[in-house]
């Protein structure tokens, strides 16, 4: 039977790879839920079952951060780095990958502390009331949040995965020779001087 292989690179690009973007989402999603808690603790210690036997606010908080984050970091990782580093297609830096991830998350966030911004200022739920546990204030802010952030969070992962693809089907139709050594250039040689061969007769002459 024909083998099949995710993500043919070495190891020693995709595990670190992987890693690292599941890295970068989970220390995101800690940072992000300890500013949740410093809003509405009950977000957490109300509407959240218990964990670990935690009695923290912000232990819970970021207990649930980092359990939600498990599985999306790490689709996230392994997805970005099979379109960034898979087939025979001219292959994205591990820089630029952990650099686009960098801008999905500050993206992220921006969206959903914009929504929050609204909803803290306005009063009124951005989504449907059956997506709120409670109509307080707080909870509403907290909630809208967390909603904007998992739809934001969806769509710009997406849209990176796509922009990588198309990134390196772009750089499919580069010739190739654009990345080869350009040749030596060839100094011109300059004419080397006739010599003339004088005769005996003018020798002769000369020494008169």
């Amino acid at each position: 039977m024909p083998s099949f292989t995710l993500i043919a690179e070495k190891r020693s690009i995709t595990y670190p790879l992987i890693g690292g973007i599941w890295l970068l989402v989970t220390l995101y999603a800690i940072a992000h839920d300890q500013y949740i808690v410093r809003i509405a603790p009950e977000h957490f210690t109300l509407y959240h079952a218990p964990i670990w036997n935690l009695s923290n606010p912000h232990l819970i908080a970021a207990a649930w951060a980092f359990k939600a984050a498990v599985l999306p970091g790490f689709l996230l990782g392994i997805a970005s780095t099979a379109v960034a580093r898979h087939g025979p297609w001219p292959k994205l830096s591990p820089r630029l990958v952990l650099t686009g991830t960098l801008a999905v998350i500050a993206l992220t966030e921006l969206i959903s502390f914009s929504v929050g911004l609204w909803t803290s200022n306005t009063g009124s739920p951005l989504f449907p009331d059956s997506f709120y546990p409670s109509h307080k204030l707080p909870l509403l802010t907290t909630q809208s949040i967390q909603l904007s952030c998992y739809l934001a969070a969806a769509f710009f992962s997406t849209a990176w995965l796509i922009t990588m693809a198309i990134m390196r089907f772009r750089n499919r139709l580069v010739p190739e020779d654009r990345f080869l050594t350009a040749p030596p250039i060839e100094r011109p040689t300059c004419p080397k001087p006739l010599v003339t061969h004088r005769s005996p007769h003018h020798q002769r002459d000369s020494r008169r």
